[in-house]
Parts: structure tokens; C-alpha cells; sequence
């Protein structure tokens, strides 16, 4: 069975609203163009954000538009299995747990999350990593360490280079189309006798 790893905090959790609404500030995600949020402009440092943030913050982010759709599209793809994979940022784990159970609880119950910083070590020939950060799909596709990679989908948000992506799910079936070689998922123009080019 092949497997694909899915990231939660903003493909599948709004993280950057609920973090505008828990410091009362109104940054918009399209002013945030790099990984690292604006701490400064939430009067805080990168430690003191995320250490002051509660287990109930984690457990109460509110799900992105989207998240159900893109987990019925990865749940329908034969031959994967999806697992949620999450990196953990001060003490947050039984958080992020809490909000698996409730957004997601076939995920919970099934047992089918994982919570840690090295994803990279999740990656394998028959493994996809979908992440917004960048950087995890890059040591997703080549592992330190030497290990065998897997391949990656960068999940569009404005702080990577998907960042002028109007519609994330079309393109993350895109993508997925593109990289499984599975042509039914690519625009038309793309589909020569199933031969993705």
C-alpha cells in the first residue's frame, strides 16, 4: 500500500486565523510571504508565540473550507492510504490530538496521525508528503542522512511558491495527477492517451 502523508496546521486547520484571533491582531495570510510568521507585528517573539499558546488554542483551530474535500479526494485514490502528519511546536501534542478527534475522528480512531518534527524520516519510493512548508517537501524528496526519499506536494499558501494559487484543491489533484501519473486527475490538454506530459 502506498501512503500519503498529509501536514495539518493550514491544509487542513486555519493555524494563521486562529493565531490572528487568539493575539487580536488582523494579519492577512497574503502579507505573510515567508514560513516565519511576523512575530514581531503579534508583539511577540518566536518563543514567547508559540509558548503562550494553550492546548485549547490547538484543539479549537477551526478547519480551512476546504479540508473536508481534500480528504474525501486522498481517502478515494486506490492503492493509498492517508495518515496525518503533524509537527509538534511547544507542547502542543495532546492539542493537536484533541483536534484530530473532533475535526477528524476516523483519522483518531483508526489511529492514523502521526505527531513529530522529523516527517522526513516518513519518507519512502511509495510515500507522497503534502505540507505547506516547502522545506519538509525538500527533505521529504531527499532525506538527510542518506535515506530514500518520497515525493512531495507543496501545499499552496502564500508563503511558498505556490502563493498565486486561486484554488489550493485543484491544484493539490493536479499535482497529485501529475506525480502518481494518474492522467484522469490532469487538465485535458494534458492527457495524451493516458500519457502525462
Amino acid at each position: 500500500m502506498k501512503r500519503i502523508f498529509l501536514d495539518v496546521d493550514e491544509p487542513l486547520a486555519d493555524f494563521v486565523g486562529a493565531a490572528n484571533t487568539f493575539y487580536g491582531v488582523d494579519i492577512p495570510k497574503e502579507e505573510i510571504t515567508k514560513w516565519e510568521l511576523p512575530y514581531g507585528r503579534y508583539g511577540k517573539t518566536h518563543n514567547s508565540f508559540f509558548k503562550d499558546l494553550t492546548e485549547d488554542f490547538w484543539a479549537d483551530i477551526p478547519k480551512q473550507p476546504w479540508c473536508d474535500e481534500l480528504i474525501d479526494f486522498l481517502e478515494s485514490q486506490d492503492g493509498y492510504s492517508v495518515c496525518l502528519l503533524t509537527a509538534p511546536a511547544h507542547n502542543n501534542a495532546t492539542g493537536k490530538q484533541r483536534w484530530i478527534r473532533k475535526n477528524l475522528p476516523k483519522f483518531y480512531n483508526e489511529k492514523r496521525y502521526l505527531i513529530g518534527p522529523a516527517k522526513s524520516f516518513c519518507a519512502g519510493p511509495d510515500s507522497i508528503l503534502i505540507d505547506d512548508r516547502g522545506k519538509n517537501c525538500d527533505d521529504f524528496i531527499a532525506p538527510p542522512l542518506g535515506f530514500v526519499g518520497g515525493r512531495a506536494i507543496v501545499f499552496p499558501a502564500p508563503w511558498n511558491h505556490r502563493r498565486h494559487c486561486a484554488d489550493p484543491i485543484k491544484e493539490v489533484k493536479w499535482l497529485f495527477g501529475l506525480i502518481t501519473g494518474r492522467s484522469s486527475l490532469l487538465p485535458e490538454h494534458l492527457q495524451i492517451k493516458g500519457v502525462v506530459r
